[in-house]
């Protein structure tokens, strides 16, 4: 498959021979040039890591190789955009198994993780070596306030056997430094947001080459073949552990800050044996000199020394044990002095930067007057307040006097209520017991009130019959002639008694209404009465007669029909 893309891919005059390393980015390529001189190529291809990370891996390339040829930087020697992404052109790393010619088909990239592992730790001078280079890098990248986000010892390379950091892929400007990348156990816990950020995973990556582990295996403590007997081993350490801080105001700020303690150590190394065979130097000297100066006494003093000899062979030797110990002494000063100059001028640089410190911390004491003076406002108003509420409380005695008078008052008002509520307490027992009751004479309610409409049922049917029979009986009246003996006139008086009866009896059955029985009695009366005219007015006109009905009705009933 490697072998498929590669043929696809126009990189300009560099051939691409075969794949030497590939990352979650992009692939590395071992290239030939024109004129035959082998180079790494790596390939972006838009199409394989996506439209954001492609652009996150070019803007980082672009940044990168507008930074000079840089001691610790691999030098990147083009950066070519085509229409399928783009590729770079940097140094080509030193094969692994130092062998001159990379055409060999076992060729791997010499980088820092290949150095140790296998708990291979480095000798104390080559990591400050290594430490001073790859922060020299790191001081040229700062410089352009550019952050590397990757160090690790997989991105250190060497090249002619200098070590260089590579991978420029997450490089970003220092103020655009936002989202969380890099490689897991490398990355500042406050993530790479600062100068201090790299510093961090530099200081991991020394670790790392001065135990010979892995930073998963950092803790396990040195490998067996690690260097740390030797005598600046502590020094080395405390400036790793500076550099590794988890508390960012407590690292290096720069990678210059620890590029300069490096440095001072390296210098401290460099000048110890000097000073010590100069110390060594001196004492014999001086020995020199005072046995010159015994033998020249001894020839001057001729016969006398002769004589003194013996004494003076004593002080001699005297003399000379004192001068070893001076000497030893003169060792332990200078020793001293060294310690006390380097001592110096590690205070004059904790000085500086407090005073750089105390800066910031002066801001803040003005800042924190101001904040008193307001606070001092605030309690001077609360002061007020506070007597106001005094004031308050004075007067809530006379309050609390009213109050307590109010209470006993809401006490004998409560016995009252209390009294009406027991009173209450028994009604309501009294009606509970009322109602415990009610459903055994609801129930014999409910029956008579189902006789009582069985009894109303019967009664509307009654009233129905009487109705027809009334009816039946105006009928009969109507067409029956009234005579003008005695006993017509009984016999008619008898009828109406009986109608009226009637009328009566329908007016206290339940549905006939009052008007309904007043109409039903007049309708029988009129015509009784016009029957009655007819017999006793012979030959009446039918208009005298309706005007003496209506008259007689009017003045019996009142009725104006």
């Amino acid at each position: 498959m490697a072998g498929e893309t590669k043929s696809l891919i126009d990189c300009g005059e560099w051939r691409l021979d075969r794949e030497i390393g590939r990352g979650a980015y992009g692939i590395v390529y071992l290239a030939e040039g024109a004129d035959g001189a082998w180079v790494a190529v790596k390939v972006c291809r838009r199409d394989e890591i996506g439209e954001e990370r492609y652009a996150r891996e070019l803007r980082g390339a672009r940044l990168y190789s507008a930074i000079p040829s840089q001691e610790g930087l691999l030098c990147m020697h083009e950066l070519a955009e085509t229409p399928w992404g783009f590729y770079v052109v940097m140094d080509l790393a030193d094969d692994e198994f130092d062998r001159e010619s990379p055409i060999v088909e076992s060729y791997r990239p010499k980088t820092l993780a290949s150095v140790i592992v296998g708990e291979k730790a480095l000798p104390l001078g080559e990591c400050i070596k290594l430490g001073i280079s790859l922060a020299k890098g790191l001081v040229a990248l700062q410089r352009h306030h550019l952050l590397h986000r990757d160090i690790k010892p997989g991105n250190v390379i060497y090249v002619e056997g200098r070590p260089a950091l590579s991978d420029p892929g997450l490089v970003v400007e220092e103020s655009e430094a936002a989202s969380l990348v890099g490689t897991p156990g490398y990355v500042p816990p406050e993530n790479f947001t600062a100068a201090a950020g790299d510093v961090y995973s530099l200081g991991l990556t020394l670790k790392a080459a001065s135990f010979g582990r892995s930073i998963e295996d950092i803790d396990k403590g040195p490998a067996i073949v690690a260097d740390t007997g030797a005598r600046f081993f502590p020094a080395w350490w405390r400036i790793l552990n500076k550099a590794t801080d988890p508390t960012p105001s407590r690292r290096y700020q720069s990678a210059k800050a620890l590029l300069s303690d490096l440095e001072n150590l390296s210098r401290k190394i460099s000048l110890s044996p000097i000073i010590e065979s100069r110390v060594a130097q001196f004492a014999f000297a001086l020995s020199v000199l005072a046995f010159i100066a015994v033998v020249v006494t001894f020839y001057i003093s001729g016969k006398r020394m002769k004589e003194d000899l013996a004494s003076r062979s004593a002080e001699n030797r005297s003399l000379v044990e004192d001068l070893n110990r001076r000497a030893s002494e003169n060792k332990l000063l200078t020793d001293n002095i060294v310690r006390q100059t380097a001592e110096i001028k590690s205070l004059k640089e904790d000085l500086s930067k407090q005073t750089a410190e105390i800066k910031p911390l002066r801001k803040d004491l003005v800042r924190q007057s101001e904040e008193n003076k307001a606070l001092k406002a605030d309690i001077d108003r609360q002061s007020a307040e506070i007597n106001s509420l005094k004031e308050d409380l004075g007067r809530q005695p006379a309050e609390s006097a009213a109050l307590k008078r109010a209470l006993e008052r809401q006490s004998a008002e409560n016995t009252v209520l209390k009294a009406n509520l027991d009173r209450q307490s028994a009604e309501i027992n009294s009606l509970k017991e009322d109602l415990g009751r009610q459903p055994a004479e609801s129930a014999a309610l409910k029956r008579a009130l189902e006789r009582q409409s069985e009894e109303n049922t019967s009664l509307k049917a009654d009233l129905a019959k009487q109705s027809e029979e009334i009816k039946l009986l105006k009928e009969d009246l109507v067409s029956r002639p009234i005579g003008t003996n005695t006993q017509n006139a009984t016999l008619q008086s008898v009828e109406i008694e009986r109608l009226r009866k009637e009328v009566e009896q329908l007016r206290k059955v339940k549905g006939v209404s009052l008007e309904q029985a007043k109409m039903a009695a007049q309708d029988v009366w009129e015509a009784v009465l016009r029957n009655a005219y007819r017999e006793t007015f012979d030959g009446i006109s039918e208009e005298e007669l309706s005007s003496s009905v209506k008259k007689a009705r009017e003045k019996i009933f009142g009725d104006k029909k």
